[in-house]
């Protein structure tokens, strides 16, 4: 189990930030409700704060796509505390010398050594599309997920995806050449590695799934339709132990070297794996209501949230954006005592807060 880590955000300056020049915003209520018009920037708050936690952006924006119109660089700071001590935490780039991240103003030697110092778990209404329709990015939900619980999965990942850049670089060169093969003696000892690695990280991500299961399940049918299943299927390999994981990954590119060489990248592997999400045993990305989707999608964040919690013995910030939108009556009251069920919630909304809202958060006004 990793350090516990800072669980609370008490104070956001952004100078600058996207559509922000200069902005501070106060969080002394555990549960705060931004709202305004759209275009106000109310994403943007959330996508800082996401920053600080995972050192890029939720996104999938490239760093240099957040820094405002006019400016060359992009600043976020927070006060945040664990409930003993408070720590700033900060995140630094600029287009000529990169991206940096503080910790109480000293300089972390990796930027990706911010995740577990401050977690939190992100919805937006992008990721409904994103996440649920392209393989990629539901990849990189699970990725980041585990990342911000467990070190040793970063490192191993980070080394996972050297060894297949390697490779790549091989079956590309020999794609090239005209020869039609790779020479054994060259590409074995990148297989070996890519093996390894590639085991360890499908074992962490089934571990992961099973542990993510059941909360999964258990929000979503406090959400759900009576009759609605929801079920969740990691696709890529069909073994368990590490073992059989990596006996299985061997005999694949062993398999598909004359494919893999004619085509010049690799083929098999976690970087090529899936997380299949079904409703009624049915693809959800087909047959699913754009409600359904967005429930789907909640759920499985809230999950996030209860499995971090589980993993580290702190709960992460949840960071809900504009998640009351197409949802129904009903949905809306089961999520807002949820809600009530977390340590610190900041969502936002494009509308004022009604009376239910107000009863669970403190408002924060951005057009003020």
């Amino acid at each position: 189990m990793r350090s516990a880590g800072i669980v609370r955000i008490r104070e956001l300056t952004l100078r600058p930030f996207r559509n922000f020049a200069a902005i501070r915003l106060s969080f002394a209520a555990d549960h705060v409700l931004i709202f305004g018009p759209n275009g106000r920037g109310k994403s943007n708050i959330l996508e800082a704060i996401s920053y600080l936690s995972i050192g890029k952006s939720v996104r999938g924006a490239k760093d240099q796509h957040v820094v405002p119109h006019g400016e060359d660089f992009f600043d976020i700071r927070a006060l945040c505390t664990d409930g003993r001590q408070d720590q700033q935490v900060r995140v630094f780039y600029n287009k000529k010398e990169g991206k940096k991240a503080f910790v109480d103003a000293s300089p972390l030697p990796r930027v990706s050594e911010l995740l577990g110092t401050f977690r939190t778990v992100h919805f937006s209404p992008e990721d409904v599309s994103l996440v649920l329709r392209f393989p990629a990015q539901r990849r990189r939900l699970l990725d980041i997920l585990i990342s911000q619980s467990s070190a040793a999965y970063l490192r191993c990942m980070q080394r996972y995806y050297r060894v297949l850049a390697q490779r790549n670089h091989l079956l590309r060169a020999a794609k090239r050449s005209g020869h039609g093969f790779v020479d054994s003696q060259v590409i074995e000892p990148w297989n070996a590695q890519l093996v390894d690695l590639g085991a360890q990280l499908r074992l962490h991500r089934l571990e992961t799934l099973d542990a993510l299961r059941a909360p999964f399940l258990g929000y979503y049918g406090r959400f759900a339709l009576a009759g609605e299943e929801v079920a969740v299927v990691y696709q890529g390999t069909k073994e368990q132990g590490l073992e059989a994981l990596r006996a299985e990954l061997s005999e694949a590119l062993s398999r598909r070297r004359e494919q893999e060489t004619q085509i010049g990248h690799t083929l098999c592997g976690p970087h090529r794996d899936d997380l299949k999400f079904t409703l009624d045993e049915e693809p959800a990305e087909v047959y699913a209501s754009e409600g359904q989707l967005r429930t789907v999608l909640i759920s499985w964040k809230l999950a996030e949230a209860r499995y971090m919690e589980e993993q580290t013995g702190r709960q992460p910030v949840l960071l809900l954006d504009d998640a009351f939108s197409e949802l129904d009556s009903g949905r809306i009251g089961e999520l807002l005592d949820i809600v009530g069920e977390f340590e610190q919630v900041i969502a936002t909304t494009p509308q004022e807060p009604n009376a239910r809202q107000e009863a669970r958060f403190e408002s924060v006004d951005l057009q003020k």
